[in-house]
C-alpha cells in the first residue's frame, strides 16, 4: 500500500501536479508510510519536501527536510540535489535547524 501511494505520488510529481502529490502523500496518511520499509518512507518523505519546495512553500519544505532528518539522521541530498536553487537552501536550512 505504501508503495502504491508512493508510485501514484511521483507520477503526479512527474507530471508537474506538486499540489497533487502532496496531497496523495498526506491521503495515505502517516500511518502507511511508518509501517512501509526504512527506503520507501525516507522516498515518501523526500518526495514531499521537493514538492512543497517546487511548489513555493518553502516553510513547509525546509519542515519537512526536518522530518527526514529527525527519521534518518544520516539522509543527505545528492551532490546534484544540494545544487539545486530551492530545496538545496532548504535542505542546508534544516539541517542548520538539527544542530
Amino acid at each position: 500500500m505504501a508503495r502504491d501511494t508512493l508510485e501514484r505520488a511521483q507520477q503526479a510529481y512527474d507530471e508537474g501536479d506538486y499540489a497533487k502529490a502532496i496531497s496523495t502523500l498526506k491521503s495515505g496518511g502517516v500511518s502507511v508510510f511508518d509501517g512501509a520499509e526504512p527506503a520507501t518512507r525516507q522516498s515518501a518523505m523526500k518526495l514531499e519536501a521537493f514538492s512543497y519546495c517546487v511548489n513555493n512553500q518553502i516553510p513547509e519544505c525546509r519542515t519537512q527536510f526536518r522530518k527526514v532528518l529527525d527519521a534518518f539522521p544520516s539522509f543527505d541530498l545528492t551532490v546534484a540535489e544540494r545544487k539545486h536553487p530551492v530545496w538545496g537552501p532548504a535542505f542546508e536550512a534544516a539541517k542548520r535547524m538539527k544542530r
